[in-house]
């Protein structure tokens, strides 16, 4: 008997030891295929030969696919937000695809962290796993991220998908208030990003051929990321100045008359206050400027003249309407506000827009015709200047400037243009949130083509619009440049009918100098009301780099040089009447115009634009005849090795560049 119960007790025992091999045996295995499976985050990994492990392998890897899944849409669709930016739908569905995302991918991460130590020293997927264990946070960090990145849209959206209704609560403290932590947050999860994508090491990226391809965009697209969450720590302090958050804010409007050109773009025929409370514009109106100029001269007031503009000589004394003698706007904008204060303007201002007749006609595109009761007119983009140019200065003049309409709305003879600008507003009002989309990307082509400029006082805000070309100052580039700016010191409503040309060609030779044979052509040759001197007169300057030497000039009357934003000018008169072409040539040198680096030369041009004018720029780059040319950009066509050429209307600054090696 107790032979026999030994025996017993050995096979039970093998028994055992065979059954305990086997559990350890499928234990490995389901480590093994949720390593390999789950730790890539993203990997596509193939299931055929793990169809015999348990639900728990098969729940992990599809909560890993869903996650990926939901992860992918939520990008997608913030990546589409641009193209419709005020779509809270869009954003409310990334904010649960990130949500899910963030929810699978914790799941995972538990799973992950539960499994055994040896799994690590399982060969092939222990480095797996080790790889997915870094590759993992990452997916967690971008999903929470992503939720709390649609919090802070859904914010904005919310408070100012409807800018124009003042029935609506703008953007208050305690939303600032928000906001300043979501910032906070989303810069404290991006460095975490940052530094997790530091450390990965090159056999992390291994598991997944995309991996390398997804962490090289986001190389390239961090300094970008960066930036926007510094330019928003800098200017969420001063967001309630800027946008009227606890306390209305006001800016000057000045509506230019591009017709009549300044330097700033145009005439400045009437202005207006636009009040904003909480990001909403909550009042805005113009009126006729003679109604504050004239006022301030009639009792005596003289503003002399800045030294700068006693080529202006057109006015007796300075006043707002003629503010604008400079094409650098924040000059120009800090000149209005001056003039402003003293003739007698007292309501205190955060800074200066200024708006063209071609942005009010690409809005007119937007809103429909726009109906004027008072006047029996119907406006359209086609039809808006010269029905404002009747009704100020034609036969259906009514009377002066400086007699406010009996409504109050502005003077006499300006009356039909308030009337007009309320009757617009009013529609702007009356529009669905698709069309406030098409609004925020007109405003921002204006800013680039500068029919929309905008000058802060707070130096913080102003610095950003600087740093980003928006601000419609006069630039200062390394390299070659050229900006030509004029002056209608006539008083009529020329420069309409006026055909503008600059044809350029440039010659670089083996030291990198640029030499320019510049042709500059007005042609008033087409038909149409002036409505004052029949005698054009120009005061023109043309801003070129410093140093650059002005070889040759002809066409003009020159007005001697000098020097101011960084750049050397060279003024000149020219006039001219209906049927007349006038043409001014100049040549000149821009020393070192093309600078020799390691990987050949490099040429550089930039040609700004006068807010308020149309050219045609015909521009023929020739480089030195030991060139061979790498690369161009900006529309620049080659038609050889050394010669590039461009011809296009000049509708705001344009960079040009060729490489080349000699």
């Amino acid at each position: 008997m107790d032979s026999m119960k030994v025996v017993d007790n050995l096979k039970m025992e093998a028994s055992q030891n065979v059954k305990g091999k086997k559990q350890k045996a499928k234990k490995l295995y389901l480590v093994a295929a949720i390593l390999v499976l789950l730790g890539a985050v993203g990997s596509i990994f193939s299931v055929a030969e793990y169809q015999t492990y348990n639900a728990q392998y098969h729940k992990d890897v599809s909560l890993a696919q869903e996650g990926i899944q939901h992860l992918r849409t939520g990008v997608t669709l913030l990546e589409a937000l641009p193209r419709s930016p005020l779509d809270s739908q869009a954003v409310d569905k990334a904010k649960h695809e990130f949500a899910f995302a963030s929810t699978f991918f914790v799941h995972l991460d538990t799973d992950l962290q539960s499994l055994p130590g040896i799994s690590m020293s399982i060969p092939t997927y222990g480095p797996r796993l080790r790889a997915a264990m870094h590759v993992l946070p990452l997916a967690i960090e971008v999903s929470q991220m992503g939720v709390v990145a649609c919090n802070t849209l859904n914010l904005l959206i919310s408070r100012l998908h409807d800018p124009f209704n003042t029935q609506q609560n703008g953007l208050t403290m305690a939303d600032l208030t928000v906001l300043n932590r979501n910032f906070r947050q989303i810069k404290v999860t991006l460095s975490l990003v940052i530094d997790q994508v530091n450390h990965l090491q090159p056999s992390d990226l291994q598991i997944d051929p995309r991996l390398s391809k997804i962490v090289a965009t986001f190389h390239k697209d961090l300094p970008m990321l960066q930036t926007w969450l510094s330019v928003a720590e800098r200017l969420l302090p001063i967001a309630p100045t800027l946008l009227g958050i606890g306390t209305p804010t006001n800016f000057l409007i000045e509506v230019l008359d591009s017709t009549e050109l300044r330097p700033g773009g145009g005439f400045i025929g009437n202005y207006g206050i636009a009040t904003l409370s909480g990001g909403r514009l909550t009042a805005a109106h113009i009126t006729d400027v003679d109604l504050l100029d004239r006022p301030f001269e009639s009792a005596g007031g003289q503003i002399t003249f800045p030294a700068a503009y006693t080529w202006f000589d057109i006015a007796p004394t300075w006043s707002l309407r003629d503010s604008n003698l400079d094409a650098d706007f924040p000059t120009a904008a800090r000149y209005g506000e001056l003039t402003y204060r003293r003739e007698g303007g007292n309501v205190p201002i955060q800074g200066v827009i200024a708006i063209t007749p071609a942005l009010i006609q690409k809005a007119l595109n937007i809103t429909g015709p726009i109906n004027v009761p008072e006047y029996h007119e119907t406006v359209t983009a086609q039809n808006l200047i010269a029905l404002i140019h009747y009704h100020q200065l034609g036969p259906a003049g009514e009377g002066s400037e400086t007699t406010p309409s009996p409504d109050g709305h502005s003077s006499l003879r300006k009356r039909f243009t308030a009337w007009l600008a309320d009757h617009f507003l009013a529609r702007v009002r009356q529009l669905p949130s698709s069309a406030l989309g098409k609004f925020l990307e007109l405003m921002v082509s204006s800013m680039h083509s500068k029919d929309l400029q905008i000058y802060f006082n707070s130096s913080v805000a102003e610095s950003v619009l600087q740093s980003y070309n928006l601000g419609a100052a006069i630039r200062s580039p390394q390299g070659d440049s050229l900006f030509v700016v004029d002056a209608n010191i006539s008083a009529n409503k020329a420069n309409s009918f006026i055909i503008n040309t600059i044809d350029d060609q440039v010659t670089i030779d083996a030291h990198g100098n640029a030499t320019h044979r510049t042709t500059i052509s007005y042609a008033w040759t087409v038909e149409g009301q002036n409505y004052g001197d029949p005698l054009y007169r120009d005061y023109s300057r043309v801003y070129v780099p410093p140093g650059s030497i002005l070889r040759m000039q002809t066409g003009w009357e020159p007005r001697g040089t000098s020097q101011a934003f960084g750049r050397e000018i060279w003024a000149g008169f020219f006039t001219l009447t209906f049927g007349q072409t006038r043409t001014i040539s100049l040549v000149w040198t821009v020393p070192e115009a093309a600078k020799k680096g390691l990987n050949g030369w490099h040429y550089q041009y930039l040609i700004q634009r006068q807010p308020g004018t149309l050219w045609t720029l015909n521009l023929q780059v020739t480089l030195p005849p030991c060139a061979v040319r790498t690369n161009t950009w900006s529309w620049l066509v080659s038609s050889d090795r050394r010669t590039a050429t461009l011809t296009q209307s000049l509708k705001e600054d344009t960079s040009l560049g060729v490489l080349y090696t000699c």
